[in-house]
């Protein structure tokens, strides 16, 4: 069997619509060419323009029997793969449909939606349209036969990031997801929680978005360069959770990466008493 959208047809889930991919195209390299896929699922053009509106977007068909894809000019490398990835999601799940007469156009907060459970429509298909773009470019079971490091690591995230050719943040998503002890991985902004991508079996982060790191946390210590990895460092649990998820865990760890304006990556690893 080739792949086309034929083989993909009554496929919903985003994951599993990867996965058929994946399968139809055994093979792929970490950083396969995205344009020759596309143009096999029916994406007749990917072009890019000048614009500050959107960082994508997805023309097509009113039946979506062919569509093309805009992503916008300047953006890097990691950027644009996943963008074209995310609208090819939009393109390929048979429910996401945008208002009559009008193109999906993304923004970059939609490129960040990870809830695929939200009651808002608009914000849970730009999840879902997430989750294909990370499962077709990040497939899970090839990322994590391409882990190295027993434990988990920042320096992981950075190297994986590297060969599948995707942001950091995208590849500490996938990263996360896939782990078999309970990690999260917060990403600060100016000392502020932006985002938090968080293992099932960790305890809840009591700190909600928009405050302020914990004064005993290793991210308000002195400011990483952008690049820079701090040692992994044990940390009191009670300085992220509350006093039952503290009162769970036998010892936790933080690991900072520093980034460019203002923004840092933390990594905590919990081991648990009944784990």
């Amino acid at each position: 069997m080739s792949l086309s959208r034929l083989e993909l047809d009554g496929l919903g889930s985003p994951a599993d619509i990867a996965a058929r991919i994946h399968e139809l195209e055994p093979g792929l390299p970490p950083q396969f060419g995205l344009e020759d896929l596309c143009r096999k699922l029916d994406i007749e053009a990917i072009t890019e323009v000048a614009t500050n509106g959107y960082e994508a977007a997805l023309l097509m068909h009113p039946d979506k029997a062919f569509g093309s894809i805009v992503v916008a000019k300047g953006r890097s490398l990691q950027r644009r793969r996943f963008s074209i990835g995310h609208e090819l999601g939009h393109f390929l799940i048979p429910t996401h449909m945008p208002r009559p007469g009008e193109p999906f156009e993304c923004s970059l907060t939609d490129l960040q939606m990870v809830d695929t459970r939200e009651k808002d429509r608009r914000r849970r298909i730009e999840a879902e349209a997430n989750r294909f773009a990370a499962a077709l470019l990040m497939p899970p079971r090839t990322v994590r036969r391409s882990i190295v490091y027993l434990k988990p690591d920042l320096a992981e995230v950075l190297r994986l990031a590297r060969e599948f050719g995707v942001s950091k943040e995208a590849m500490a998503r996938t990263y996360v997801e896939i782990q078999h002890v309970p990690i999260a991985v917060l990403v600060l902004q100016q000392g502020r929680l932006a985002r938090v991508y968080r293992h099932p079996d960790m305890p809840w982060i009591e700190k909600r978005i928009g405050d302020m790191a914990p004064s005993d946390s290793i991210a308000k210590g002195p400011m990483l360069k952008p690049g820079e990895l701090s040692d992994i460092d044990d940390c009191d649990p009670g300085t992220w959770f509350d006093d039952r998820g503290a009162a769970r865990t036998e010892q936790l760890t933080e690991q900072c990466l520093g980034q460019a304006n203002g923004f840092a990556m933390l990594l905590l690893h919990a081991k648990l008493v009944d784990g």
